[in-house]
C-alpha cells in the first residue's frame, strides 16, 4: 500500500482517476503494457530469467496467479 500511495503522490491519477495513463493522460494501449512488462522484468528478474519465457506477456502473470489459487 506505501508505494501505492507514494505512485500516486508523485505521478498523480489521469482525470477520470485511472493510475495507468499516458503522457497526454489518454488509456495505456497494449504496447505501453507491453512496453513497461518488458522493461520491468529487465529490472525485477535474474539475467537468466530475463532469458526466459517467464512473465513474456502480461496474460502469464493472470494465468499464473489463476493456477495457483486453482491448485490451493
Amino acid at each position: 500500500m506505501t508505494i501505492w500511495r507514494q505512485s500516486v503522490d508523485t505521478f498523480g491519477t489521469a482525470a477520470d482517476g485511472r493510475m495507468f495513463f499516458t503522457e497526454r493522460g489518454r488509456v495505456l494501449g497494449y504496447s505501453g503494457y507491453r512496453t513497461t512488462l518488458l522493461e520491468a522484468r529487465v529490472l525485477a528478474l535474474p539475467p537468466d530469467l530475463v532469458a526466459s519465457p517467464l512473465v513474456a506477456r502480461a496474460y502469464d502473470l493472470r494465468h499464473s496467479a489463476l493456477s495457483t489459487w486453482l491448485n490451493a
